[in-house]
């Protein structure tokens, strides 16, 4: 019976995934495996569940209720013993966590370690960087990077959203003789603004939500956020910031056409079942906190 229950769980999977080959690839067993144990299936079943082509596998009435019967019942088998997994994760060793340098400095890296205190066989090693590096070259179990991502293979999970806005001290206003605070697209390419590498380019979105990349006068260029904050507040230059650094010394600016798109933090990592597991948990509490920080600032 086992062996009927594994081969009905592989049939769920070529049905979901279209295709022997994608089923192999998926669970890591063979094709030809594949294709032995689903004829095995069907002739401990007494009933034809695919129909196959040179070029493709069709799945017959029979086959698409038996999927329909059992995909619901694997995939809550699933769920539980994932939730039985989690529920005994044990951190220990060491997790190698990059971050960027400001939210770093500002939050992340001190939920962090309030996180390694409740699990005292975890050891942290955490890194601030603006560069996106590479997970598996750079050994890196888990990394806070604001989007877009550059590693498209690696598990992403969204985490929050980070309104921007373009701004200027008061002083730098009436220098440049703008007026009702608002810009226009040549204005940023004119006039001094200071960048925060890796973002070159501002990033906004049309009355058609179509991205517009804008490429602001590089008058000063750093790497970090809270430098381009302090660059703004000597009143020479224009700035990109996150909406929770633009203090009430500066002035949000409006760009006319566009609104500045929102950038993403993510958390991203490689990693097997139970390193998973871990991880996910450490995000969750990292979410719960930004949650409770926002809520604080309302």
């Amino acid at each position: 019976m086992k062996r009927v229950l594994d081969d009905l769980n592989l049939f769920c999977k070529v049905v979901e995934l279209g295709s022997l080959k994608a089923a192999s690839s998926k669970t890591g067993v063979p094709h030809s495996t594949v294709s032995r144990r689903i004829e095995a299936l069907e002739r401990a079943l007494g009933l034809v569940l695919l129909q196959r082509t040179t070029r493709e596998i069709k799945v017959t009435p029979r086959g698409k209720e038996l999927y329909l019967d059992c995909a619901p019942l694997f995939s809550n088998l699933n769920d539980s013993i994932a939730l039985a997994e989690d529920a005994e994760a044990k951190f220990k060793g060491t997790l190698n966590v990059s971050m960027p340098v400001r939210a770093g400095i500002d939050f992340l890296g001190s939920w962090l370690i309030d996180f390694a205190t409740e699990h005292p066989d975890l050891k942290l090693n955490v890194t601030l960087s603006n560069t996106n590096k590479n997970l598996l070259k750079d050994d890196i179990d888990l990394a806070f990077r604001v989007g877009p991502l550059l590693d498209s293979s690696a598990v992403a999970l969204h985490l929050w959203d980070i309104p921007y806005s373009v701004c200027a001290h008061p002083a730098y206003l009436k220098k440049y003789g703008l007026v009702q605070n608002t810009i226009t697209i040549q204005q940023i390419a004119s006039l001094p603004c200071v960048i925060s590498h890796p973002a070159k380019k501002w990033a906004f979105l049309d009355a058609a939500n179509t991205e517009v990349m804008l490429s602001p006068q590089e008058s000063l260029a750093v790497d970090d956020l809270g430098l381009a904050q302090h660059a703004a507040m000597t009143t020479h230059y224009m700035a990109m910031l996150p909406n929770t650094m633009v203090t009430n010394e500066l002035v949000t600016l409006k760009v006319s056409g566009l609104r500045p798109r929102k950038r993403v933090m993510y958390a991203y990592y490689f990693g097997k079942r139970h390193v998973q597991s871990q991880i996910k948990q450490l995000v969750n509490y990292i979410k719960g906190r930004f949650e409770v920080d926002m809520q604080a600032r309302l």
